[in-house]
């Protein structure tokens, strides 16, 4: 069994594991990953709520009732290629502002 070199800074034993972790089957491969990342999102959101407070009471609730009106919405989407342009004019009404306040 060769070991891939994922990461020249990883240690041997580090992508064993890995290696090991590629031959899983599957459904253990995904339980593994997700075990993994709710610990990375566990670690991030403490580092957010270190610097920035513990969220508002309700806000987990709004947060999720916003996220479920998106998923139920049925309407069509806009182009990406659209919603680029409407950006990009956006922008350039914004600096075209900004200049006519500095010469002012």
């Amino acid at each position: 069994m060769s070991v891939w070199r994922y990461n020249l800074a990883m240690s041997p034993d580090a992508q064993k594991i890995l290696e090991q972790a590629r031959q899983l089957p599957p459904d253990e491969r995904d339980w593994l990953a997700e075990q993994l990342l709710i610990g990375a999102n566990e670690e991030a959101f403490s580092a957010l709520e270190k610097e920035y407070g513990k969220p508002e009471p309700g806000y987990e609730e709004w947060f999720r009732a916003g996220v479920e009106e998106a998923l139920a919405d049925d309407s069509p989407g806009t182009p990406h290629e659209e919603v680029m342009r409407d950006i990009a004019e956006i922008l350039r009404s914004a600096r075209e502002a900004q200049k006519l306040k500095e010469s002012a």
